[in-house]
């Protein structure tokens, strides 16, 4: 199993020197890939609920949070400066926020910069009040994400792309330059409905789930495993899991996976790599300050470079 850790692009430590300081410090200890989130603006008076909220009430949050926000795509093109050799991923990309030219273009940029680091994870969004803020109609997202999705895949692959959809036609252009991966950076489809494993399956290079257990991710992969051999895809999806991760010292009862010792994480992940997961993208804990962060990243990442 690969391993992924999130740098925050977002909130009180996010910054340029902070987030150089820990990319750096993933690459120095071997992990694969640094990943960053997707916001534009923080709507005021939000009634969206995040749909992997696992509290038995969840509530709207305050989108405060995400007031300061660091562009993904951007903020990878940094950092791909900063680096040589760690991966760099966006879990995950809003694709229906952006016209799929400009998206298509930026990502072909940083992997052409970056030596062929990317990595495309790609949602439709959940926040509803962003999409009015952008103009757009969130109950077509879906839609959306698969026509613009395609025409991406097109304008990287293709030396003349064209696609005519409902929601966007594109005549006949040439663009580059292309991506370094051929035909295109990994597409991994986020979420873990139905829709989302069926886009995976049509579009998609992985299945990208999200804050599931073992137990609840093993039925998924079996059933994306089945429908993927019914589809006779060339290459099979991979399969990536976005976690939290809490390193403790001490030996203290916790169901959650991924919480607790080295010696418990080591067989929360063997837990996964059973249950079909390929690669996990750690969430690192909350901290007050990036010396605390970065102790953090040391922890997480020894705990599961040691698995």
């Amino acid at each position: 199993m690969r391993f992924g850790i999130a740098v925050p692009n977002y909130g009180p430590l996010a910054s340029a020197e902070n987030m150089v300081r820990l990319a750096r410090r993933a690459e120095s200890l071997g992990v694969d890939s640094i990943w960053v989130a997707d916001h534009l603006v923080a709507p005021v008076g939000v009634q969206s609920i995040y749909p992997f909220d696992k509290s038995p009430d969840p509530k709207p949050g305050d989108m405060g949070v995400i007031e300061e926000f660091y562009e993904p795509l951007t903020t990878l093109a940094f950092l791909a400066g900063a680096t040589s050799r760690i991966r760099l991923g966006v879990s995950v990309y809003v694709m229906p926020y952006r016209n799929p030219i400009v998206t298509a273009k930026t990502v072909a940029t940083l992997d052409a910069l970056s030596g062929g680091r990317a990595i495309f994870g790609v949602g439709v969004g959940w926040l509803r009040e962003e999409f009015a803020a952008l103009g757009q109609d969130a109950r077509q997202r879906g839609r959306v994400t698969d026509e613009y999705l395609e025409v991406c895949r097109r304008l990287w692959r293709d030396d003349v792309a064209e696609f005519a959809g409902r929601h966007y036609t594109l005549p006949p252009v040439r663009t580059g330059p292309k991506p370094v991966q051929r035909p295109w950076p990994p597409i991994w489809i986020g979420g873990n409905s139905e829709a989302a494993r069926r886009r995976a399956i049509a579009l998609g290079d992985g299945l990208h789930l999200i804050d599931l257990s073992p137990e609840e991710t093993r039925p998924l992969v079996a059933q994306a495993r089945a429908e993927e051999a019914t589809a006779r895809r060339a290459h099979p999806l991979s399969i990536s899991m976005r976690k939290g991760i809490l390193v403790r010292r001490e030996d203290r009862h916790d169901d959650r996976a991924l919480y607790g010792t080295p010696a418990k994480i080591r067989r929360d992940v063997a837990a996964y790599a059973e249950a079909g997961v390929d690669y996990l993208v750690s969430n690192l804990r909350q901290a007050k300050s990036i010396d605390a962060l970065e102790e953090a990243l040391d922890e997480t990442a020894r705990a599961l470079l040691d698995a």
